[in-house]
């Protein structure tokens, strides 16, 4: 039987959704490598005292991973990684992305309206300090997209904190308040996009020519700008077929 490893890099959940945040966390684990293929994973009860959660909430994040394909739940032996569960970290996901398709899709449209109108509205009448703020998000996501080992769960928070920064540099509050409430509906469905070959690259180019376009204070390039990098993704959901999962 494979060895328990030592809980590599877990921290406590202290908010909303634990049995999301722990999924999250141990999928993290398995594409980095840091649980490998065969490997046990930490029993519930040192889940439980590593998560600060209860016993429910590490059964549903474990049978939510075994669900997708990534571990196999043994009674009396505990958890262990399924041999090629990273190569089809994605897969698992595309299923997920599958299934909600249509809802997808459509919070995808309103996104996409939503966030050209941001784009329009910063390049208009963002401040100084606003822009700043936005150059700051900005960078971040690119040092993180350009890492040798990316972190895709880290690189969809800063995504997000991009696109937010931008509506936060239009005046008012309710674009951002909107658009925080879609990127929250979106969350599963941003690691695969992410993730899929080629779209970290993308998606810094493309965010570079938004922000380009917003310090030119050219409110019509930047709206368009903005609602084709939204435009590009919808349609890749809208025609995503997932791989097979995992036998």
């Amino acid at each position: 039987m494979a060895e328990t490893p030592a809980s590599p890099g877990f921290r406590a959940v202290k908010w909303v959704s634990p049995t999301q945040q722990i999924r999250e966390q141990l999928l993290k684990a398995i594409r980095l490598g840091e649980l490998a293929p065969g490997a046990a994973l930490p029993s519930e009860r040192e889940l439980c005292e590593v998560f600060g959660v209860s016993r429910v909430s590490v059964r549903e994040a474990l049978a939510g991973l075994e669900a997708m394909g990534l571990i196999s739940v043994r009674h009396g032996r505990g958890a262990f990684v399924r041999e090629g569960a990273g190569d089809h970290y994605a897969g698992s996901f595309g299923h997920y992305i599958e299934l909600h398709r249509d809802q997808m899709v459509e919070l995808l449209a309103v996104r996409g309206a939503l966030d050209e109108l941001a784009a329009q509205e910063a390049a208009a009448h963002g401040t100084s300090e606003a822009l700043d703020q936005m150059l700051e998000a900005h960078r971040a996501f690119l040092e993180a997209a350009s890492a040798e080992r990316p972190e895709f769960t880290r690189i969809a928070e800063l995504d997000v904190a991009f696109h937010l920064s931008v509506a936060q540099a239009a005046p008012g509050g309710l674009l951002k308040l909107l658009l925080q409430d879609l990127h929250g509906l979106l969350t599963d469905s941003r690691l695969i996009t992410l993730a899929r070959p080629g779209q970290l690259p993308r998606s810094a180019a493309e965010h570079q020519s938004i922000v380009e376009a917003i310090l030119a204070r050219d409110p019509s390039a930047a709206g368009r700008l903005a609602s084709d990098h939204v435009t590009r993704i919808r349609e890749w959901a809208a025609d995503f077929t997932a791989p097979n999962p995992i036998p």
